[in-house]
Parts: structure tokens; C-alpha cells; sequence
């Protein structure tokens, strides 16, 4: 099973809430869930690329694996390593763990699980978990 590929959503669980308990206004948080967002996986060697479009913004974001680095938010917010709030990515199988720790000093993770159809990501932001279900294009 290959990490990685292009992939477009088609439905969200408690993402709405899951914004909300990250700080995201009400309002944004429901015209998030409403964009169709397209992500795009790219694993190079040790390198891990999330290039993502919602239809309204577009972020792209290059991980190491084993390593802490700075990372750009959809919020417009850069999880930054130098404070001690940035993000670490791993891999297990067909699995890539996004693990962050946000200037507030709130962690969080993204579990990506890729298969030949589909990406399921899975938001744990502690105190909400969220899925988002993509389908590979």
C-alpha cells in the first residue's frame, strides 16, 4: 500500500466541533466543514509534503520524519520548533502520525491511513476527535 496520492473529501464526523474546541470561530468552523478540500501527500525519502486546496485556501506544508519542525496552519498560525511547538511526523506502515504542539501549549495529532481507495484522517485535538474520509483520485 503506497503512502501518499491526491485525494478529495467526501464527508467529515464532528469536524465542526473539533475547529471549534481548537479555537475557530463558530462561523468558520461550519463554512470549513462545508468546502469539498482536496489534499495531496507526497512522500520523498524522509520527506512528507501536505499540499492541501479547500476551494478558498490553499496551504502546503514539508515535515521530516523523526524530526520537530515549524508548520504552517490552514489558521494561518506557524507551529514553530524554536518554541518548543512544532510538529513531528512518523510513519508505520501505510500510516503517517502528524504529532503537534500548538504556542498554547495544547497537543494534538493527525493520523492519516492510506489504502487503495481512500485516506481516513483522524483529528485528536484531546478533547475532540474528528474523522475526515477522503477518496483517492
Amino acid at each position: 500500500m503506497s503512502v501518499g496520492g491526491t485525494f478529495q473529501l467526501v464527508k467529515n464526523e464532528n469536524f465542526v466541533e473539533y475547529l471549534i474546541a481548537l479555537g475557530t470561530p463558530e462561523d468558520k468552523a461550519k463554512l470549513a466543514e462545508s468546502h469539498k478540500s482536496t489534499v495531496q501527500v507526497v512522500l520523498d525519502g524522509k520527506k512528507v509534503s501536505l499540499n492541501s486546496d479547500s476551494g478558498v485556501n490553499k496551504t502546503s506544508s514539508t515535515l521530516t520524519l523523526g524530526e520537530e519542525v515549524d508548520e504552517p496552519m490552514p489558521n494561518n498560525t506557524i507551529l514553530k520548533e524554536s518554541i518548543k511547538s512544532g510538529s513531528t511526523a512518523k510513519i508505520d506502515g501505510s500510516t503517517l502520525t502528524i504529532t503537534s504542539n500548538s504556542p498554547n501549549g495544547k497537543s494534538f495529532s493527525r493520523v492519516f491511513k492510506f489504502s487503495d481507495s481512500e485516506l481516513v484522517l483522524t483529528l485528536d485535538g484531546g478533547s475532540v476527535v474528528a474523522k475526515r474520509f477522503y477518496k483517492r483520485v
